[in-house]
């Protein structure tokens, strides 16, 4: 048991997956840190549908791992608002679904093995800098002395408020329910998103664990019980509800951040997450990781390249911001003019090249190379024109 009165060079307040790679990044980097979380257990409860990218999976130095690795997939199944498909197949392996709960402990067994300290069923309530040392407090009465500390609480980061002032753009989260469901009836190797004209916010999606079972996910801002009942008669009438969990998923824009600071927000905290799928994992692990890697160098000097993680933190957060402006751009077309972007992707004879080109991660960089050579922007005017 920890005692009392404890000291850490760094602090990182939230369990998630984005919070246990930075800490784990720290310790890596030899920085004693405590990583405080408010539940009982990590990886509870299950907040992600856990699509990975590999490539970008491998980019966090993490193993790809039967400990949680639920299934491959090598593409996707897009339907349109009137029942259009357009099927992306790349031929091989391209991510990966992970048990989120699986993957966030492992995670955290990482983290304590290499030299960090857990704290479980605490929250922490205040951070004040005295004499430029952080004090940071919990709900049960702990006093963490340390001098930096890394916010990774997510969606309702009391201390970004607190102490930053500082919140993401409220009105862009999204409640969402996801079920685990059995006899989905759908191909494993794929991937399945639904663009329903009842859910114009975010799209449905059902991401295979197997032949059987499946994670199912309808996001809205109002009515969601309602719509997701029509989405299941509507799509999956036999599936059977084995459990589900509510949360929120972020569809705005990331926050600037501060890395001269002795507080930084990473994760959902900052609002890194793709607005187009949700997915913050892979992209506010990475942004993490650089964060951490440059407070390693201010603190020690163990890293010499810090000018290249300032790079990859200026980058992706750009990243993420075109990612939110485009979707915002889409979300505001009507059905019929979203069906017929479907039609005229589909017989542009684009979709079979598609899949070696697009990164689901740099989503707005991968698409906008391909989009703006010559010959694919004559191939869809041409589908469109016919």
């Amino acid at each position: 048991m920890l005692p009392l009165g404890l000291k850490a060079q760094v602090v990182v307040v939230g369990g998630g997956a984005v919070g246990l790679i930075a800490a784990k990044t720290l310790v890596e980097d030899g920085l004693e840190t405590i990583l405080v979380e408010e539940h009982e257990e990590i990886g509870v409860p299950e907040h992600c549908a856990g699509l990975f990218n590999i490539v970008n999976f491998k980019r966090l130095g993490l193993p790809i791992s039967e400990k949680y690795v639920e299934n491959f997939v090598r593409g996707a199944v897009f339907h349109s608002p009137t029942g259009r498909k357009i099927e992306l197949d790349a031929g091989r392996r391209v991510a990966i679904v992970a048990s989120r709960r699986s993957f966030d402990f492992f995670l955290a067994r990482e983290f304590e093995r290499k030299g960090g300290n857990l704290i479980l069923g605490d929250r922490v309530v205040d951070a004040i800098n005295v004499d430029n040392v952080l004090r940071v407090k919990t709900r049960r009465g702990l006093e963490i002395k340390a001098e930096m500390l890394v916010d990774a609480e997510g969606m309702a980061s009391i201390l970004l408020r607190k102490i930053l002032n500082k919140t993401t753009e409220r009105e862009m989260w999204i409640p969402i329910i996801q079920l685990w469901v059995k006899d989905h009836s759908l191909d494993p190797r794929y991937v399945y998103l639904f663009f329903e004209e009842y859910l114009p916010e975010f799209f449905a999606y059902l991401i295979p664990i197997n032949d059987e079972v499946g994670k199912l996910g309808v996001a809205s801002k109002n009515n969601l019980r309602i719509k997701l009942n029509k989405f299941i008669k509507d799509r999956f009438p036999e599936v059977k509800i084995l459990r589900s969990v509510s949360h929120a998923v972020y569809t705005g824009r990331p926050l600037k951040l501060d890395l001269n600071s002795k507080i930084i927000p990473v994760g959902d905290a900052a609002g890194h997450v793709k607005a187009s799928t949700g997915g913050g994992v892979i992209m506010g692990g990475l942004i993490a990781r650089s964060i951490c890697r440059i407070i390693a160098s201010n603190l020690t000097g163990a890293h010499t390249d810090i000018d290249q993680d300032k790079e990859v933190v200026k980058s992706l957060t750009r990243e993420l911001d075109r990612i939110a402006n485009v979707m915002k751009i889409l979300r505001s077309l009507p059905v019929q003019v979203i069906d017929k972007l479907f039609n005229i992707v589909d017989k542009s004879g684009l979709v079979e090249e598609f899949p070696e080109k697009l990164d689901m991660d740099l989503q707005y960089t991968s698409i906008s190379r391909f989009l703006i050579s010559p010959r694919n922007i004559a191939k869809l005017l041409l589908s469109s024109l016919t």
